[in-house]
């Protein structure tokens, strides 16, 4: 009997495929953003660079996946639970999102607004000192899907080999 099932690397493939393309999407986006950006300081290079960084890694962990290596569902989760809370408070923004992105949360500027956003692959950090009255907070709930999925094959991992440590 084989460690991995069938039916367990084609989910891990499904997976892997999905940050692959997100990755690659992203890269080309920001890559459009920073060819487009007419000034670029310090700051906006490290920021271009932890956007490229994140959606290189994206595609990291979903080659990982594709080729059904188990070190990549762990990767994999952390690459997603960085995409789960986009922010501004203050100051400080970041979003980042590989893939699909179906968030829920609320802006509050003059008035309390709730919100709901469909986008796909996109990296933002902003720091604005001198505009300090923006305040939004959104969950994406695409990455939070994909984290349970990941749990679950990883209990089928884990219940598949208990039952080859049983034969």
């Amino acid at each position: 009997m084989r460690l991995l099932s069938f039916d367990i690397e084609d989910r891990m493939r499904f997976i892997g495929y999905y940050q692959i393309v997100g990755g690659i999407i992203g890269i080309f986006g920001t890559l459009g953003l920073f060819i487009d950006e007419h000034a670029l300081g310090g700051l906006h290079i490290l920021f271009y660079a932890l956007g490229f960084s994140l959606f290189s890694f994206s595609i990291y962990c979903g080659n990982l996946l594709r080729k059904t290596e188990l070190k990549g569902l762990t990767l994999s989760f952390w690459n997603q639970a960085v995409q789960i809370l986009q922010f501004c408070i203050f100051s400080i923004a970041f979003s980042y999102f590989s893939g699909a992105r179906i968030s829920f949360g609320f802006e509050w500027t003059e008035s309390f607004g709730p919100d709901i956003i469909f986008s796909i692959s996109s990296f933002s950090v902003k720091y604005t000192p001198h505009h300090t009255d923006e305040f939004y907070l959104y969950i994406n709930i695409v990455p939070i899907i994909i984290i349970s999925y990941l749990i679950k094959l990883e209990e089928d991992f884990e219940k598949r080999k208990q039952l080859l440590e049983l034969d």
